[in-house]
């Protein structure tokens, strides 16, 4: 028999852990317990999207709480009706708690999806930045060869091609930053903090022109595949907690 946790236990260790009150998002995030189950998690489904396809998965591996990066009210405030009233009967339905942590979870320094990526490329010396409306949401740290060499490891740890512009790929990679998600339009701030190389998910246009115009190394590792980090070692700071089995529910968008 699965060990069984009080749901407000979980959402107590999250809360307090991502500092969920007081790291501020954009309203849409809805940070922390979003839907409530009848207070008892026996399993854990973790994903990066609250899309139905994640919560269907979520419902058919036994879960009975889910963790988001992208919580389900990403649609802001709308009827419930139509897809928005099944996604939210799903979850009732079948006693499923949600729980979403965004940029708490972005930029916590052990568990956050930056931190899982500086650790997971092998930084060292590794500091917070990445200014976004006076939050530091990413992480920079010292890459021990070539920008040839990072891009290669990037795709090794996203398991995706990486796209971009590399100025010179055999050049020292030195201090590197790194910040997931769609975080391109911070090549500028950068630039002016001296790092001749960035690192984000979501692939952008113009932001590729720029990083040319610079002569600044821009990697994108995808929107989806920067953000699996954090949930995942959500996961594992509750099976170490808790005892509880968790399971990762992979529903990539090719972006």
């Amino acid at each position: 028999m699965h060990n069984m946790t009080s749901l407000k236990d979980i959402t107590n260790l999250l809360d307090s852990t991502l500092r969920i009150a007081e790291v501020k998002d954009a309203s849409v995030a809805v940070n922390g317990l979003q839907v409530e189950n009848n207070g008892q998690v026996t399993k854990v489904a973790l994903a990066v999207d609250g899309s139905q396809k994640t919560i269907d998965a979520a419902i058919a591996a036994g879960a009975d709480l889910l963790i988001l990066h992208h919580g389900i009210y990403w649609c802001g405030l709308v009827p419930m009706t139509g897809w928005f009233r099944k996604k939210i009967c799903s979850c009732l339905e079948h006693n499923l708690a949600i729980y979403s942590a965004h940029l708490p979870l972005d930029m916590h320094p052990e568990l956050g999806n930056n931190a899982g990526i500086a650790h997971a490329l092998g930084l060292q010396d590794c500091r917070p930045e990445v200014d976004y409306h006076g939050v530091l949401i990413g992480q920079s740290g010292e890459f021990c060869g070539t920008v040839g060499e990072l891009r290669n490891k990037f795709a090794e740890i996203c398991g995706c091609e990486i796209t971009g512009y590399v100025k010179d790929a055999t050049a020292p990679a030195g201090r590197v930053a790194v910040c997931s998600g769609g975080a391109g339009d911070s090549i500028y701030q950068m630039h002016a903090k001296g790092y001749r190389t960035y690192l984000t998910g979501e692939e952008n246009h113009w932001v590729v022109n720029a990083a040319e115009d610079i002569g600044m190394n821009m990697l994108f590792g995808g929107h989806y595949a920067t953000e699996t980090f954090g949930v995942k070692a959500l996961g594992r700071l509750l099976e170490e907690r808790f005892g509880l089995p968790t399971v990762f529910i992979d529903h990539p968008t090719g972006m």
